[in-house]
């Protein structure tokens, strides 16, 4: 009697603790995929890419959607953004006499004061403080800029043999900007030679590998930060003896040591970054620290469309308090993992298309036709490494850039 009263409890224990192992399992996984509740379908098409993004994999959706700084809170009330307990220290490596720096992540409205130091080789420092900054009150450096740089002072080096005959031309803008040489035997060019995209008002690019008494034609493209660009007219030089642009412009100016100074300083807002720009008598290193002294208040923005009434449409709006704006989930929520000085040279985001380029309307991007990292990868995956939407190639720029 006893053994047969004692089968049927184990058999019901049995059946309770495999109830709640599964549920603590279904609840587990649904914690972990709980946007699948009402995307399953995007997770659905997005699996099948070849190249798959980690955070989409592992149904991680809150590594990119969710915003990770605002406060908890109901939709539509007001948050208080975190506190910098103490300066972001942008530390500077290389010896330049132009030294830019690009602080992400501002707030537009709040109040900063920035302390910047230049160091000379042989150890000179100067300090340069400013106090009270707004960005919302700056002028943004892209914003109805429309005029290209204007190029001057080019001049090309007398022709050396080193490993390969060469020179270097250099030219002055009045604006920082990139620099860029195409050259070859004609008017028509055919070869070119990049500095690299670093914007800078102080230019010198070298051509290598030049033929023996050959004639070269050339001439300069110099890209400001708003796309405008800049091309200079045809040049020719001889490529045995050198052929002066102008004999005032040409001449090579004696070296001479000169005393650690700041030639000019610009602090200014660039889209959604403030930007710090300082030119140096001699080449140094600059180190910034910027402190964010006063908080300020915003509004939380969602995702979500605010016209829907239905529960499931407030539900996810419940679930989707912490959504960041688009400009974050497309530009900053990719920097997070993907930082800039990680990436190294990489198309410019956050600004709008000018001038000659045109962006598809199969490529998205933000109000205003602002570039975003999504313009040109996928957010889940693709059939093509790094996510991209199309292939790439040397024609990749033609797609927006009509002129290359």
């Amino acid at each position: 009697m006893i053994n047969f009263i004692k089968h049927p409890i184990i058999l019901i224990i049995s059946i309770v603790a495999a109830f709640f192992g599964l549920y603590a399992f279904s609840a587990a996984m649904m914690m972990k995929s709980n946007c699948l509740s009402c995307h399953d379908d995007v997770y659905r098409k997005g699996i099948e890419s070849f190249y798959l993004h980690t955070p989409f994999v592992d149904k991680e959706c809150t590594t990119c959607h969710l915003g990770q700084e605002s406060t908890k809170g109901k939709r539509g009330k007001t948050f208080t953004t975190k506190e910098i307990a103490a300066p972001i220290i942008f530390p500077g490596y290389s010896y330049l006499k132009e030294n830019n720096v690009l602080v992400e992540d501002i707030i537009p409205e709040a109040t900063y004061d920035i302390n910047i130091i230049v160091e000379d080789r042989i150890g000179h420092t100067l300090e340069k403080k400013y106090t009270g900054i707004i960005p919302a009150s700056l002028q943004d450096a892209m914003a109805d800029d429309i005029k290209p740089p204007v190029i001057s002072g080019i001049n090309i080096d007398p022709i050396k043999k080193e490993v390969f005959l060469e020179t270097t031309i250099a030219w002055d803008t009045d604006e920082p900007s990139t620099s860029c040489v195409e050259y070859g035997f004609s008017d028509q060019y055919g070869r070119h030679a990049s500095k690299d995209t670093t914007l800078t008002k102080h230019h010198a690019v070298a051509l290598y590998d030049l033929t023996d008494g050959k004639k070269y034609h050339f001439r300069i493209k110099s890209r400001d930060v708003s796309g405008n660009e800049a091309v200079s007219k045809d040049h020719v030089f001889n490529a045995t003896v050198l052929q002066d642009l102008d004999t005032t412009a040409t001449k090579k100016k004696k070296k001479k040591t000169e005393k650690l100074a700041i030639a000019s300083q610009h602090v200014f807002l660039l889209g959604s970054k403030l930007g710090i720009y300082v030119e140096t008598t001699t080449p140094a290193k600059m180190t910034v620290e910027c402190l964010k002294v006063k908080k300020t208040t915003a509004k939380t923005k969602f995702l979500a469309s605010p016209a829907a009434s239905s529960d499931a449409q407030k539900s996810l709006n419940a679930q989707h308090r912490d959504l960041v704006t688009m400009e974050e989930l497309t530009i900053k929520g990719c920097y997070t993992c993907h930082p800039p000085e990680i990436l190294g040279v990489s198309h410019p985001v956050g600004i709008a298309q000018k001038g000659g380029t045109v962006v598809p309307d199969y490529l998205p991007t933000l109000e205003g036709g602002i570039i975003t990292c999504v313009t040109c990868h996928e957010v889940h995956g693709g059939n093509r490494k790094h996510f991209t939407r199309m292939e790439a190639s040397k024609d990749l720029c033609k797609i927006c850039h009509k002129e290359y």
